[in-house]
């Protein structure tokens, strides 16, 4: 797993911008276009990567991640998790630079909640927990890396992580599924949890203000905990005016320390491409991050993905129809030392400037963004 940290580089005039652009997505196989410059350390431009007998069009956002003014954030569609809105509404919304579509979310599903699949980090908060995947994760001074990271989350009432005052839950900001679920809604979701089932837990500035059932709102100073079917009985361990707190760790029940203790933004996706500089993707290994679908094993679709170049800098890339093994090889063509694919098809989407490089076929649930900050 390699580590990126931000090198602290020294910007050069856009015609030398433009022509290092050019030298390092020009790999074995690529034909670059003149790239569009823009602010500074964000660069746009298409190209055609011919793999095997096949050429791709490929559209791109290069960024330099040495720029202090720089800074990538995780956007919901309507602010919040489950809702869905358009690419550039959430890019202008926010003053992004740049914008691409993020994980995959269940599109096809009727009403108000079109819950995502993947890992989603805000602001340094998890707002949706993930379980299938690779993680592309940011932390201070935009150090970046793409690992198949797993969480779990764990809680405690009155300062007792242990029996009887210790509980859990699944998920985080997601629609229960099954007759047995054990989940948390933040301010993220919205105002309510938008479930009746099963007992429920209020909590507001780490103290428990209610429990019963029935649909709940959920507090801004605080969340709610759902427990269904045979996880109700966790609810016996909460009362009214008692301590409650959770933490997320990750999977194997360690504290998150080290680059994962500071990561600020997170978006779960996948799967792998390219590591340590080779493809390193296959079916097999797809199948070991969760992946099972045809059209991420074999089918031909739109794709959407992130590279790491030697050089530090950020590739937000949309690709014309291709195989994920055929996807891989144009992302290691491109420059990539670590690369890893999004959500594709109709949400494939690449804003850049105000305006469309690629335009998705639906609303979206979420976007990794690029902000500039010259102040």
């Amino acid at each position: 797993m390699t580590r990126y940290a931000s090198m602290g580089r020294q910007k050069a005039y856009a015609v030398v911008a433009a022509l290092l652009v050019f030298l390092m997505l020009g790999g074995a196989g690529a034909e670059c276009a003149a790239p569009t410059a823009d602010a500074g350390s964000i660069v746009s431009g298409s190209q055609s990567v011919k793999v095997g007998a096949k050429a791709f069009q490929v559209n791109y956002v290069r960024v330099d991640l040495g720029d202090p003014g720089v800074s990538l954030r995780v956007v919901l569609g309507q602010d919040r998790v489950g809702g869905t809105e358009d690419l550039l509404s959430m890019a202008a919304r926010v003053g992004a630079q740049a914008a691409v579509n993020g994980t995959f979310f269940n599109a096809y599903v009727d009403g108000p909640y079109k819950d995502p699949v993947g890992t989603l980090i805000r602001a340094g908060e998890f707002v949706h927990r993930g379980a299938t995947g690779t993680v592309f994760a940011v932390a201070d001074g935009n150090e970046v890396r793409m690992e198949p990271a797993r969480f779990k989350i764990v809680g405690a009432t009155n300062g007792l992580w242990a029996w009887p005052g210790n509980w859990y839950s699944y998920w985080i900001n997601r629609t229960p599924t099954s007759q047995n679920y054990a989940g948390i809604f933040t301010p993220a979701r919205g105002s309510r949890t938008g479930t009746a089932a099963g007992v429920s837990v209020v909590v507001r500035d780490g103290v428990v203000t209610a429990v019963g059932r029935g649909e709940h709102e959920i507090p801004e100073d605080g969340y709610v905990i759902n427990f269904q079917g045979s996880e109700e009985g966790l609810s016996a361990r909460f009362a009214v005016g008692a301590a409650a707190e959770y933490k997320v760790l990750m999977s194997d029940g360690s504290d998150r320390t080290g680059f994962w203790g500071r990561v600020s933004e997170g978006l779960g996706a996948g799967p792998k491409l390219v590591s340590g500089g080779r493809v390193s993707y296959s079916a097999e290994s797809a199948k070991a991050e969760g992946f099972t679908e045809a059209k991420i094993l074999s089918q031909s679709s739109a794709r959407s993905g992130l590279a790491l170049t030697k050089d530090g800098n950020l590739l937000m890339v949309t690709c014309a129809a291709a195989t994920m093994a055929q996807f891989a090889e144009v992302m290691h063509a491109m420059g990539a030392v670590e690369a890893m694919n999004l959500d594709g098809g109709a949400s494939s989407g690449l804003v850049y400037g105000g305006r469309y490089l690629t335009k998705p076929g639906r609303t979206l649930s979420n976007a990794l963004v690029v902000l500039v900050d010259r102040q």
